[in-house]
């Protein structure tokens, strides 16, 4: 069973909610506490509601049928957001972190440059099986932008410092005035991951319309 075009108004929830959850764990805006090294940090934008928010949408834009490659990737980029929801709960507890807990984080960081790259994917599958190209095109410019400035460079970070933890080496770069520089090209996928959320939430809500004003019509 193929997506039913009367599907497309249950896209447009979701979608605000991955656009929001998104804002929420962007900005940090965190105060800790600390006593001997262990303590608590409190996040006033909490990343952990933001994954909330962020997981909710998945696992409805994950119900919809459209084929089994997009129900596989998926699966995928679900498992990673149920993770990044742990995660994001860990992270309010400061503590000196074991070695098997900072690998397992690291890990999961790889995964979740994968699984963006994945969902990217997934929306421009869903977009083309929903007949709204416009957001089809702008899903691949947005995959495109983070396999180039996310995937493979910080993938190759995550790479070198997780050798770094096995080996017992030391791992850190530090670009100093260059670091600032990059900071643009960096938000450039995220602020284009956005306007596609946004283009294909539109379209979405347009669709819907016009098919609303049709059964009335009819």
């Amino acid at each position: 069973m193929g997506f039913s075009r009367s599907e497309i108004p249950s896209i447009v929830t979701p979608l605000r909610f991955i656009f929001w959850g998104g804002l929420i764990c962007i900005f940090d805006l965190n105060f800790a506490s600390t006593s001997n090294g262990e303590g608590f940090r409190f996040d006033l934008l909490n990343d952990f509601v933001g994954m909330l928010m962020i997981t909710w949408g998945v696992f409805r834009l994950a119900s919809l049928q459209v084929d089994d490659r997009y129900r596989s990737a998926m699966l995928f980029v679900q498992i990673v957001a149920v993770l990044s929801c742990i995660e994001a709960l860990h992270a309010h507890v400061i503590y000196d972190t074991p070695l098997l807990i900072a690998v397992a984080t690291t890990l999961l960081g790889i995964a979740a440059l994968i699984a963006t790259v994945l969902f990217c994917v997934a929306m421009q599958w869903l977009s083309d099986a929903a007949g709204l190209q416009r957001a089809a095109a702008s899903w691949q410019v947005t995959t495109i932008l983070f396999v180039a400035i996310y995937l493979i460079p910080l993938g190759l970070f995550y790479s070198a410092a997780l050798l770094a933890m096995i080996t017992g080496n030391s791992f850190q770069i530090d670009l100093g005035p260059a670091g600032l520089l990059l900071l643009p090209v960096f938000c450039i996928p995220l602020v284009h991951l956005f306007i596609s959320t946004s283009r294909m939430r539109a379209d979405a809500e347009v669709v819907g319309r016009w098919d609303e004003e049709g059964q009335v019509t009819a």
